[in-house]
């Protein structure tokens, strides 16, 4: 299998490096990196993935569930293939440059004016480094996991690009899912708040594990206007900025429910069973296993008696089925790092493991499921 790697390689190199070249308008200055372009160096980058540098910082996590073989779809040769090219950083700062390129056009053609928005975050950026500065907890020591490479950037959650780009690339990826319509993400959002509001009745307190840049926090009140205060948790602080930014486009009212905290979704602050509801969104496929379910037992901890746990993520059998393609698998792979992971998650289970009723089963759309969990009383 070496040997049809590097003939791989060795056909495959002088394209990409001719593609970089004409491709290097691409990437904005403040994304790209110095890559290093002898040959036997990207061979070896290439070979590097099956010790990706996240699980080498640090303490290696001791938990048996970011040790485990993925799934049967990660195994196959031609998956190995793919999955090897696009390791090689030339290949995949072409192939990921055009893609970029080509969904900036998508989103331009459609009416979201990716270029006028980033330009206008990026002239923002002092503003924001401040608000990331004081939002910063000096305590918080950022594990492992959270380094890898999520959504094929390099920093993954921990850097600029990765938080301001993140509304863009959520209305993009959930359009097609709506007929191309620009507030499809809002719909599938509003779905999952409708199948959860099946169980959950008037809730005041209220906890966003993962909370990211607000998006589908700032619903809850909405959809639940009796809620008086939404703790926001998260790692990175880059968009927790984003998403104290986002106050100042609400009314007062609304802004003042929201207290946003620095730090790790599956070990918080907020004290034991002090929450009628706490919700989860797109954080699980993003994360180890043993990530997901420690997340599941803090949820479980800070609900009260009678209290809710709602979870929206992607829908495990439609994962499958598109995995089944190698190519798709592999790129799957390089902006999910944790898909295999996901693949091992059982939602129904774990939940119940935890000490959870599970109460609802549903999709928001075809390829986004809803959980929803009691603590019993």
């Amino acid at each position: 299998m070496r040997g049809i790697y590097a003939l791989l390689f060795v056909l495959l190199v002088p394209l990409a490096s001719s593609l970089r070249t004409r491709g290097r308008h691409f990437t904005s200055k403040r994304q790209r990196t110095a890559l290093p372009v002898a040959l036997n160096r990207q061979f070896q980058y290439a070979l590097d993935v099956a010790n990706p540098y996240w699980g080498r910082r640090g303490t290696k996590s001791t938990d048996s569930a970011t040790e485990r073989e993925e799934g049967a779809m990660f195994r196959s040769p031609a998956f190995k293939a793919f999955d090897f090219m696009m390791n090689i950083p030339i290949v995949h700062d072409v192939m990921f440059g055009v893609y970029r390129k080509q969904i900036v056009e998508k989103s331009e053609k459609l009416g979201l004016p990716w270029t006028e928005f980033m330009d206008e975050q990026w002239a923002s950026l002092d503003r924001l480094e401040d608000r990331a500065s004081a939002i910063t907890d000096p305590n918080v020591v950022i594990p492992d996991y959270y380094y890898a490479p999520i959504h094929a950037y390099k920093d993954g959650n921990l850097c600029w690009e990765s938080a301001m780009e993140e509304d863009l690339w959520s209305k993009m990826m959930i359009a097609p899912l709506y007929n191309n319509a620009l507030d499809g993400d809002i719909q599938m959002r509003a779905n999952w708040l409708t199948i959860t509001n099946r169980v959950v009745k008037d809730p005041k307190t209220a906890t966003d594990l993962g909370c990211g840049t607000g998006l589908s926090m700032y619903m809850l009140t909405d959809k639940w206007p009796s809620i008086e205060l939404v703790n926001g948790v998260d790692m990175s602080p880059y968009k927790l900025a984003i998403c104290e930014e986002k106050k100042g486009e609400m009314s007062p009212e609304k802004a003042a429910k929201y207290s946003l905290f620095h730090g790790p979704a599956e070990k918080t602050a907020v004290p034991s069973e002090s929450q009628d509801l706490v919700s989860l969104c797109l954080v699980a496929h993003e994360s180890p296993a043993w990530v997901s379910k420690a997340m599941f037992s803090e949820a479980f901890r800070i609900l009260k008696p009678g209290g809710s746990f709602t979870m929206l993520d992607l829908d495990k059998e439609n994962l499958e089925n598109l995995l089944e393609n190698p190519f798709v698998a592999a790129v799957y792979k390089q902006t999910e790092p944790y898909m295999g992971e996901f693949l091992k998650l059982e939602p129904r289970s774990d939940l119940a493991a935890v000490g959870f009723e599970v109460t609802q089963v549903d999709n928001a759309s075809r390829s986004h499921r809803v959980y929803v969990a009691t603590k019993p009383l």
